[in-house]
């Protein structure tokens, strides 16, 4: 991981037991301060843009998480790096707002068979380092990025082949038939890179997209990533001049750098911090509930978590509505299947687990620990800095499971460590996280979680199968109907992770800042914004 700079992290290792913790405190407290918090929509204003007019301005952008310090698209799994490549990278097929599909690289599609989808492509545009862009680079990338040997490899179900058809036509075989395959390309991960840089394994070196920004710099995380318009972009021109991307853990530093004007816009602004930034004048804030879930995955691949009543048991106990209401200020949405109100397929499931505790004694008594007897203390990691309230609803869960009888030590991590054991099979029994799919369509999400396991790193066969057929499905009719007749009581019941709640993005900024919004799916479109 790249060094984190001046930023100082809080990080500590010292238990906190249920008994250090009183649950009516930790929400007498939240609620307290939840009533002299009320907060206000933020109501994004678009003035018209002058035609022709030269990109002028700068804007730094303070992530809450950090980037790797290599900049390969399709070897990582941050989210940050994930919004930053947006910038600088297009896809061949973009989703709007609501879910639609648009052309990106690719003008047009079709599927002339259920495995094979055609590409026409896009002509007159051209990579940041000058090459023309193809269809050899659609092969290039798309064979790169899901080959199972790429981090990012998590975004397909399989390995995809392409066939060259002309410099401007591209077939790519999906292996199977797979209904999700636009929701995929428009979803982030898919970029497309030039075949030379592919081919030469150059990638780490700086991003060489075809996007509206271009690279300039990265000499330290704490000067973070410069980028700078792209002249001979083929679409509507970028219209601020520089675009400075900066890791920064603490989210007190993140306000004071936006409240002094350093930065123009930081992310997961804290709860607490709304007020303050809606008391400013030359402040406001965006709010927009996510295709993100905060998932608490078990770690099943080790006993006792591979006990399916017992992480039944944990998930009934956890009041999730508190933690939202109380902790969060109501900065998130209790979910009530394994999707968020913002995705397809979503709507109350009956098999969702409930926070119910007498239910959730009854099902340790059935894991075989009646009231925690003969259960070893469990450990539960969160992350400080990155998202909001971690340490403190990470808190309530410890008193929740005291109250059914299981102990739990709550270890808190800065976030690059945290990102580095969250895909460590034996770090603790639970651990806290965020999946941030840039999709509608929950498939890529599954998909990587159950069918590729990777914060598991254990599949359940159940999960798998029920996944494979969902994603094979190709009348959306019928796969609506499945997924909510068979995917989600599956997936709910053998519970190998536990969305509590839907994310809330809240994302302050400077009002000078317009025509900038953070859709559910949270890439930012910078090049759609100006600088009034």
């Amino acid at each position: 991981m790249s060094d984190t700079g001046n930023v100082e992290f809080e990080s500590s290792s010292e238990p906190q037991s249920a008994t250090e913790i009183s649950r009516r405190g930790l929400l007498g407290g939240f609620a307290a301060f939840a009533a002299a918090s009320a907060v206000v929509p933020f109501l994004s204003l678009r003035p018209a843009l002058a035609e022709g007019a030269a990109p002028m301005g700068s804007v730094t952008f303070l992530s809450a998480e950090n980037l790797l310090g290599k900049w390969n698209p399709y070897n990582h799994t941050l989210l940050s790096q994930l919004r930053l490549q947006a910038a600088a990278y297009d896809l061949l097929v973009m989703a709007d707002a609501k879910g639609d599909f648009l052309p990106g690289l690719a003008l047009s599609w079709s599927n002339p068979s259920p495995e094979v989808w055609e590409f026409k492509l896009r002509g007159g545009v051209t990579f940041h380092d000058g090459t023309k862009f193809t269809a050899k680079d659609v092969k290039a990338s798309i064979e790169y990025g899901s080959n199972p040997t790429q981090a990012g490899s998590f975004f397909f179900p399989n390995p995809f082949t392409c066939e060259v058809v002309d410099d401007l036509t591209v077939r790519i075989n999906t292996g199977k038939p797979y209904a999700a395959m636009l929701a995929l390309l428009a979803c982030g991960g898919p970029v497309i890179s030039p075949a030379h840089v592919v081919e030469a394994g150059k990638l780490d070196e700086k991003f060489v997209g075809t996007g509206p920004y271009q690279w300039v710099s990265y000499e330290n995380e704490e000067a973070g990533v410069k980028l700078t318009t792209y002249d001979a972009y083929w679409g509507e021109k970028a219209k601020i001049k520089d675009y400075v991307f900066r890791f920064v853990g603490d989210s007190q530093t993140r306000l004071a750098a936006l409240q002094s004007g350093q930065a123009q816009i930081i992310d997961r602004v804290e709860p607490d911090q709304v007020v303050v930034i809606q008391g400013d004048a030359n402040l406001a804030v965006q709010r927009v509930n996510t295709v993100e879930s905060k998932w608490l995955t078990f770690r099943v691949a080790n006993e006792p978590m591979n006990n399916p009543k017992l992480r039944q048991a944990i998930a009934h106990a956890i009041d999730v509505p508190s933690i939202v209401q109380y902790i969060l200020l109501s900065s998130g949405e209790v979910n009530t299947s394994f999707l968020t109100s913002s995705q397809s397929f979503s709507g109350p499931s009956d098999t969702f687990p409930k926070y119910d505790t007498e239910k959730a004694k009854a099902l340790l008594a059935e894991a075989g620990f009646p009231g925690g007897a003969g259960l070893r203390e469990l450990t539960y990691y969160v992350s400080v800095g990155f998202y909001p309230k971690t340490r403190e609803y990470g808190q309530l869960i410890v008193q929740n499971l005291a109250d059914i009888g299981i102990k739990v030590n709550l270890q808190t991590l800065e976030v690059a460590k945290y990102n580095q054991l969250l895909f460590d099979p034996k770090a603790g029994d639970l651990f806290d996280h965020g999946w941030f799919i840039a999709s509608r369509d929950p498939e890529v999400m599954l998909s990587s979680l159950f069918r590729t396991a990777l914060v598991t790193k254990e599949k359940s066969a159940k999960n798998v199968e029920v996944l494979e057929k969902e994603s094979a499905i190709l009348d959306p009719e019928e796969r609506t109907k499945y997924f909510r007749s068979t995917v989600l009581p599956t997936l709910e019941t053998e519970l190998y992770e536990f969305p509590m709640f839907a994310s809330q993005l809240v994302t302050g900024q400077v009002k000078a800042l317009k025509n900038f919004d953070v859709p559910p799916t949270a890439y930012m479109y910078i090049n759609e914004a100006i600088l009034a």
